[in-house]
């Protein structure tokens, strides 16, 4: 009689398949999970951090520190940067960064930043506004703007 595999080696195959295939799923994920920078207008005389960033983005304040004030872009709610944005700058969901907003829009205390579309659309509005701020991904970064942290 010849001994095939014993039923516990099946099981160990499926889950080495099945963690290699978890493995592939990261790797394509993070492959397609490109850097998001905080980009404003270069001709901006203020000096910033992503805390500030952080602020505008949740409505915690209007103006830049020279008093003059912001005009923040967004991307679109479908938009994977805009997820990433929120994710890894504000250090809140999506849906928790448009809860702050309904709740600032229902007391009055102000207006979500404007919805400009995908990168290129926010970079055009960036430099074309010289107290603007936008997100988009770093490859399209170059020297029409400046951006603020890394």
């Amino acid at each position: 009689m010849v001994a095939g595999p014993s039923p516990s080696h099946g099981l160990t195959r499926a889950w080495t398949v099945l963690a290699l295939a978890l493995l592939l799923c990261l790797i394509a994920a993070a492959a397609r999970a490109e850097d998001i920078v905080v980009i404003m207008n270069k001709d901006n005389p203020n000096v910033v951090n992503t805390e500030f960033v952080t602020r505008i983005y949740t409505g915690a304040i209007k103006g830049w520190p020279d008093g003059n004030p912001v005009l923040a872009y967004d991307q679109s709610e479908e938009a994977e940067a805009r997820e990433q944005f929120c994710t890894l700058v504000l250090r809140k969901s999506a849906a928790n960064v448009k809860a702050i907003w309904s709740q600032n829009i229902f007391t009055g205390k102000g207006l979500p930043p404007k919805i400009a579309g995908a990168d290129t659309a926010v970079k055009a509005l960036v430099v074309s506004h010289r107290y603007a701020i936008g997100y988009i991904r770093a490859s399209q970064v170059d020297d029409t703007v400046k951006v603020i942290g890394r």
